[in-house]
C-alpha cells in the first residue's frame, strides 16, 4: 500500500544518520517480512554495512521507528477512536526520537511536524 504524496529526497548523508547507524539490539523479537522485502533490506545494508556498521536488524529498526515517528498523530487519534491501549506511549518514544535525531544531525535537523505546527501558530496571530 502506497501513500498517494510523494516524500521529499534527502541526502546520503542524511539517509547514513537517520537510518545506518550501529545500534545494538538488547531485547529482540521476531518481525516476519516478504522475502522481497528481505532482499532490499539485504541489498541496502550492503550498501552501508562495512563503513557504518549498518545491519538488516538496525536497519529495519530504524525505519520502523520512523514511521512511528511520522505517523504519530494518526497513530494517537487512532488509539483514541479504538480506545485500543497500546504499550508504547508514542508521544515519548517521538519525544526520544527527535532528541537523538537533533544529536546526530545538529543544526542540520529539521522537524516537518514542528516546523508545520509552528507555521500554523504564527498565521494564526
Amino acid at each position: 500500500m502506497k501513500a498517494g504524496r510523494k516524500k521529499k529526497q534527502i541526502s546520503k548523508e542524511d539517509y547514513i544518520k537517520a537510518y545506518c547507524q550501529e545500534k545494538r539490539i538488547r531485547g529482540r523479537f521476531a518481525v516476519y517480512i516478504s522475502p522481497e522485502t528481505h532482499d532490499n533490506l539485504k541489498r541496502i545494508v550492503s550498501l552501508f554495512k562495512w563503513k557504518h556498521y549498518t545491519t538488516t536488524s538496525s536497519l529495519a529498526d530504524s525505519i520502523i521507528s520512523d514511521h512511528i515517528e511520522v505517523h504519530k498523530e494518526l497513530l494517537n487519534s487512532l488509539h483514541k477512536e479504538e480506545k485500543i491501549r497500546f504499550k508504547v506511549d508514542f508521544d515519548e518514544d517521538i519525544r526520544r526520537n527527535r532528541e537523538k535525531m537533533r544529536k546526530l544531525l545538529g543544526d542540520d535537523y529539521v522537524d516537518d511536524a514542528e516546523s508545520e505546527s509552528s507555521q500554523h501558530n504564527d498565521s494564526d496571530q
